[in-house]
C-alpha cells in the first residue's frame, strides 16, 4: 500500500491529514460530526472494542470480555450459567448451586484470558502470582472473617449491637475490598514490561475474582452441614442464586479490573500536557464508588431485610457496575499510548474485516488496535494482506 493510494483528509479534532474513513486514525473520534455524538473526547455512539455498540449499550459481554471480537461462544457459556443456577435453585441442590455460582463467572474468565492470548502476551509467572495471591487472600479472610462472627456469639436472626454492625458491616467488607485488589498492585510494583490498560483489566478482573471465589467457597461449602440442604425456602435458592452467582462476581470484575486499568494505563507523549490525570483519575473514582455500593450493601444485607429486595439491590449495582466498568475501558481504549503508527501499511481489521491503514484506531469501524491481543496485532502485522494485480499477482 503506498501513500498515493492512500486518500487522506484533515482530522477535524486533532488537526492532522489522516487516511479517509469514518474515524480518524490517531484519535478515534468521527471524521464528520454526528448528531448525539456528545463530546469528542467521549465518542458516546461507538463503543471503543466493538463495532456497532454504543457505549451505553447494555452489552455484557464485550463490557466483560473486551478483547474479543467474536462472543458467540461466551454468549452460549453465559447462557448456560444461568441455566445451571436456576435449574439447581429449583431442584433444591445446594452443593450443585454453590459449585457453579462460585466457579461459574471466575471458570468463565480464565478461559477469556485463553481465548484473549493473555497466556502468551502475559508471563506464566505473573498470572500464577495473581491467581495464587487472589487464593490465599481470600481463603485467609473468609476464615479469619468466620472467627470474628463467632466470637460475637450472633446468631442467624438475632440483632446486631453497634460495635458488631461497625465490625461486620464496615471494616470486614471494607478489609475485603482492599484484599481482593492486591493481587493487581502486587503485580504492578513487579514492573510488568508492556503496560496496557486492557491487561491491567485483565489482572485487576482475575485476582478479584480468584479472592471472591476462594471466600465465598470457604464461608459456603460448612453450611451444606448445618442445615442448608433442608429446610430452606425456594426463595432462599433463587436469591442465593442471582446474588452469589451473578451479582457478586460482575461487582467483584468490574471493582478489580477498573483499579487495574487503572494502574496499567499510560498517557501517549503526545498528550502528556493534556490532563494527563483525568482519566486515571476517572477509574479509580468509579472503583472507589463500586466499593462504596458494596459495603452499603453489605450492611443492609445484616439488617435482615427482605430476600427480594436484597435481590434487586445487588441487581442494580452490579448494573451500575458494569456501566462504569464499560465507560472506563472506553476512556482508556481512547486515551492511553498506542502502539507505532504505520499509516502507509496494511492491516486487516478483526473486528469489522475490513483491510485498513494500521493506526491507533481502525478507520472503517472505529475500534481502538489495543482491543485486540499483543499476539494478535503482532500476528497481523507480520502477515500483512497483499494487493492483488489484474493478472493475480500480488503487489509486491
Amino acid at each position: 500500500m503506498s501513500e498515493e493510494s492512500i486518500p487522506t483528509t484533515e482530522c477535524r479534532v486533532c488537526r492532522v491529514d489522516v487516511p479517509a474513513g469514518t474515524f480518524c486514525g490517531l484519535c478515534g473520534c468521527h471524521l464528520t460530526p454526528r448528531k448525539f455524538e456528545g463530546p469528542d473526547w467521549l465518542r458516546i455512539r461507538n463503543f471503543g472494542a466493538a463495532p456497532g455498540e454504543g457505549l451505553f449499550s447494555p452489552a455484557l459481554l464485550s463490557s466483560l470480555f473486551p478483547h474479543l471480537a467474536h462472543r458467540g461462544a461466551f454468549r452460549m457459556a453465559l447462557g448456560a450459567m444461568l441455566v445451571l443456577l436456576a435449574a439447581f435453585a429449583l431442584l433444591r441442590m445446594p452443593a450443585a448451586l454453590i459449585a457453579v455460582a462460585v466457579l461459574g463467572l471466575p471458570t468463565l474468565f480464565v478461559i477469556y484470558l485463553r481465548e484473549a492470548d493473555a497466556f502468551r502476551d502475559l508471563s506464566a509467572r505473573v498470572l500464577a502470582i495473581t491467581i495464587v495471591l487472589g487464593l490465599v487472600l481470600g481463603v485467609g479472610f473468609a476464615l479469619l472473617g468466620g472467627a470474628v462472627v463467632r466470637s460475637s456469639g450472633r446468631a442467624l436472626g438475632v440483632g446486631l449491637s453497634g460495635s458488631a454492625l461497625l465490625t461486620e458491616g464496615l471494616l470486614m467488607p471494607l478489609g475485603g475490598a482492599v484484599l481482593m485488589l492486591v493481587p493487581a498492585f502486587v503485580v504492578r510494583l513487579m514492573g510488568p514490561p508492556t503496560r496496557e490498560s486492557l491487561e491491567g483489566f485483565m489482572i485487576g478482573a482475575l485476582g478479584a475474582l480468584m479472592f471472591t471465589a476462594a471466600a465465598m467457597l470457604t464461608r459456603l461449602i460448612p453450611q451444606l452441614q448445618t442445615g442448608l440442604a433442608g429446610g430452606a425456602p425456594l426463595s432462599f435458592y433463587l436469591v442465593e442464586a442471582g446474588i452469589r452467582g451473578i451479582a457478586v462476581p460482575l461487582i467483584t470484575a468490574a471493582t478489580g479490573g477498573l483499579i487495574g486499568a487503572s494502574l496499567w494505563f499510560t498517557r501517549p507523549q503526545t498528550k502528556k500536557d493534556h490532563r494527563p490525570g483525568v482519566v486515571r483519575l476517572v477509574l479509580v473514582g468509579f472503583a472507589v464508588a463500586i466499593l462504596g455500593l458494596s459495603i452499603a450493601l453489605g450492611m443492609v444485607d445484616l439488617s435482615r431485610s427482605r430476600q427480594w429486595l436484597m435481590l434487586a439491590l445487588y441487581a442494580v449495582v452490579a448494573f451500575v457496575a458494569v456501566l462504569l466498568l464499560r465507560v472506563s475501558l472506553h476512556l482508556a481504549l481512547l486515551h492511553e499510548a498506542h502502539d507505532e503508527i504505520a499509516a502507509d501499511e496494511p492491516v486487516l481489521c478483526e473486528n469489522c474485516g475490513h483491510v485498513v491503514p494500521d493506526m491507533a484506531f481502525c478507520p472503517a469501524c472505529g475500534v481502538a488496535a489495543r482491543a485486540a491481543s499483543r499476539s494478535s496485532r503482532t500476528q497481523r502485522r507480520t502477515t500483512r494482506p497483499q494487493r492483488a494485480d489484474a493478472d493475480g499477482d500480488g503487489d509486491q
